[in-house]
């Protein structure tokens, strides 16, 4: 099970170009604008299989000796590693304890003894950027291109499909998963 821990945080930048982008110089619709932006960022991230900006991720995996994949991508580091008992209770374990490795644009976990506890709980960062101005040009396009196509329709109740236009820029990044 992943669950996000922290969001990844939007300067005033991609608020400027998506207002920038649909022409509007008000700050009434701010709001509604940011929310757009943070449902096109989640939308990159389910198409490309990678999380555009840095992301606090928690996973609880069974506890085993056998390599287990994390499940968010792209890979930054491991933050915590809690071994979990029955009844809730964790525990932080020693870096020792458990092994973490890349594998690719992912990475992998398993430990190094067996526990007790029969869940681990990791805490782990992942992203392709830290913040919106690094984020690749393409990406940060279409998340702005997505974000504007979903404010011109949002009256019309019609298709919520990507638009051609933002799939081919998010498709290089696309990792598809077997």
């Amino acid at each position: 099970m992943r669950q996000i821990v922290t969001q990844a945080g939007f300067t005033e930048l991609p608020l400027a170009e998506l207002k920038t982008w649909l022409a509007i110089s008000g700050t009434r619709d701010d709001a509604v604008l940011a929310g757009l932006i943070a449902s096109a960022t989640a939308m990159c991230e389910s198409f490309t299989g990678l999380f555009p900006l840095k992301t606090g991720v928690r996973e609880r995996l069974d506890a085993s000796c056998e390599w287990q994949v994390l499940n968010a991508r792209p890979f930054i580091n491991v933050g915590t590693v809690e071994a979990i008992a029955h009844t809730g209770l964790s525990r932080l374990l020693d870096p020792g304890e458990y092994t973490c490795e890349r594998t690719g644009d992912g990475a992998r976990v398993r430990l190094n003894a067996a526990i007790p506890e029969p869940h681990l709980r990791i805490s782990y960062d992942v992203g392709l950027a830290n913040d919106w101005a690094s984020l690749d040009s393409g990406l940060r396009h279409g998340i702005v291109r997505f974000a504007a196509h979903a404010y011109r329709e949002r009256d019309q109740g019609g298709d919520s499909a990507i638009p051609s236009a933002v799939a081919a820029l998010w498709r290089p990044w696309r990792r598809l998963r077997l």
